[in-house]
């Protein structure tokens, strides 16, 4: 609907699910945190700070954009457009689509790490 490409597949969607399961472990990790951090500054302001509920971790969101960069080593469906439409050479586009996705997944691989360090 979004045009995610192969990230709603039911494997990517479970892959998701595997890691709120983890952010939810990591969040009540952080709470017991604060609260014993409050208790021991008696009223005084916490630098932590809890993260809400429904908020994508790092990891989810680098999981999302490495998907949708999607390296294609084999673009399945141009070569049966091409063929389809009568090309001389239909895959020839193997090459140039291999390129393509490299360098989107290396950008998607660069702006997580970018993202990350904030």
């Amino acid at each position: 609907m979004f045009g995610l490409g192969w990230a709603a597949t039911p494997a990517g969607i479970r892959a998701v699910e595997e890691l709120e399961k983890l952010e939810e472990e990591r969040r009540e990790g952080v709470a017991e945190h604060i609260f014993n951090e409050k208790r021991r500054l008696k009223g005084k302001k916490s630098k932590v700070q809890a993260v809400p509920k429904g908020t994508a971790s790092n990891e989810m969101c680098t999981f999302l954009i490495l998907n949708i960069s999607s390296l294609q080593l084999i673009p399945v469906n141009m070569i049966a457009y091409r063929s389809q439409y009568g090309s001389v050479n239909p895959a020839v586009i193997v090459g140039p689509a291999i390129v393509a996705t490299a360098l989107s997944t290396i950008v998607a691989i660069i702006y997580c790490k970018l993202m990350n360090r904030k």
